[in-house]
């Protein structure tokens, strides 16, 4: 075989390897999708923070829950406060009180269990930051 024909030999070799890895990723992020039409969102504000879930799917129960941390001195992070709710409809919230220090930094974790209607639930997470 000569060397050109070597040659393109590899570069079909290596876009087929390249495109089934990218196939693979795409697969992979769509078995990511979730059940429903549904989101969560948590925010952290100066006084309180709070955790916000819907879905435009038929839903039996929504929980919801957060938990507040705050970095330390030496860099760990500390729970200070958290808080959690249900609802039987297609939106649920919770909040707690907290007032944030100036000059230290916050994370809310959050997360959202939806129990659907026909049978079929999920969890979604997240975090923000202040």
């Amino acid at each position: 075989m000569s060397m050109s024909k070597k040659r393109l030999l590899s570069i079909v070799i290596s876009a087929v390897i390249l495109l089934s890895f990218a196939c693979t990723a795409m697969a992979a992020e769509k078995s990511e999708r979730y059940v429903g039409d549904s989101t969560v969102n948590g925010s952290i504000y100066q006084t309180y923070y709070q955790v916000d879930a819907q879905t435009r799917t038929g839903v039996k129960k929504i929980s919801v829950s957060g938990v507040l941390y705050e970095k330390g001195t030496i860099g760990t992070w500390q729970k200070v406060s958290s808080c959690s709710n249900s609802s039987t409809t297609s939106t649920c919230m919770v909040s707690s009180n907290f007032n944030t220090k100036p000059g230290k930094s916050y994370r809310l974790e959050y997360s959202a269990t939806f129990n659907y209607s026909d049978g079929r639930s999920e969890t979604i997470t997240g975090s923000a930051s202040r």
